[in-house]
């Protein structure tokens, strides 16, 4: 018997050390689409200089259409990244986060309040661990595309994103926003497992050393009051700042039969740019970001400017 559990345990380790060693080659050796990183779109953030973003955002869609950071550095100095990618639920928002706060040190993270409705997986946690231990378990499909670097290559993240995570939209779809942000007692249950996935998000995000918000970014299909009367009441039992920017229409003033990019689900370029001035206003009256831009160790956020400047978009 001593020697059958001798066997099994000796079979484990081995085979323990062989998932390590093709969990090595399978990793992705850059943060790229084409070497095979997925969420690529966040991931771009490990690019950038280590410790130099002092504000990141999580979340879908909404927040990548909406806050753009460039901006934020051209007004103020402010370093931010937006890791928000298509569809992104909480456990992808937990997953991304741990991912991307090993080399920054941000002094306020903000999730953006759509994806608390999203449907999220309880088995997440569970499979974060195991993707850490054994990246062969995320990355097993990998296989199919292997090259001669994924097994010498070094790991090394040279994708890099000028606009800082930010997607540019210029298109312009009129919403009917004739019910818009109609006032009401009632509240839309947020899921319990979310609540869960939120308060282990500002845990992690604290013991890093950041502030944690929550923001939601004005979109005429995704929000309403329900969802504002349920998420600022679980904001103030787990003592987290919740900015509602569909709540202050006076105040950033988006024009929804122009300012949209698809009927009211995103804003386009221009309602960005007034999403960002009100964020950027809120930040500054915050103080606790730094101006940046005398600074030499942050040239290459001139640079990236620069480079979206010379693209005629915008700016």
């Amino acid at each position: 018997m001593k020697k059958l559990i001798l066997r099994f345990i000796i079979f484990i380790l081995i085979l323990f050390i062989i998932l390590l060693i093709l969990s090595r080659i399978l990793l992705p050796k850059n943060n790229t689409d084409e070497a095979g990183m997925n969420n690529s779109r966040a991931m771009k953030i490990l690019g950038e200089e280590s410790g130099t973003v002092d504000m990141i955002v999580y979340g879908d869609s909404e927040a990548y259409a909406s806050i753009i950071p460039l901006q934020l550095w051209n007004d103020y100095g402010y370093t931010s990244f937006v890791c928000a990618t298509s569809g992104q639920t909480l456990p992808d928002s937990c997953r991304i986060a741990y991912d991307t706060l090993k080399n920054q040190n941000p002094k306020i993270v903000i999730l953006e309040a759509d994806t608390i409705y999203l449907s999220s997986e309880i088995s997440v946690p569970v499979s974060r661990v195991l993707y850490e231990i054994l990246p062969i378990m995320e990355y097993h499909n990998r296989w199919k595309s292997l090259s001669l670097n994924d097994f010498i290559g070094k790991i090394e993240h040279t994708g890099r994103d000028s606009n800082k995570g930010y997607y540019y939209l210029s298109k312009e779809e009129p919403a009917d926003d004739s019910r818009y942000m109609e006032e009401s007692d009632e509240i839309e249950r947020i899921p319990r497992l979310n609540k869960v996935y939120v308060k282990l998000l500002k845990n992690y995000c604290e013991l890093k050393g950041a502030e944690f918000a929550i923001v939601s970014v004005p979109s005429v299909n995704n929000w309403n009051y329900k969802r504002h009367n349920a998420l600022k009441q679980f904001a103030e039992e787990e003592g987290i700042e919740f900015i509602d920017l569909n709540e202050k229409k006076d105040e950033i003033q988006i024009d929804w039969s122009k300012e949209t990019a698809d009927k009211g689900d995103h804003v386009n370029y221009p309602g960005a740019k007034k999403v960002t001035k009100y964020l950027g206003e809120w930040l500054n009256k915050k103080n606790i970001l730094e101006n940046h831009k005398e600074d030499i160790n942050y040239n290459f956020w001139k640079e990236d400017l620069n480079i979206i400047i010379s693209t005629g978009n915008y700016y």
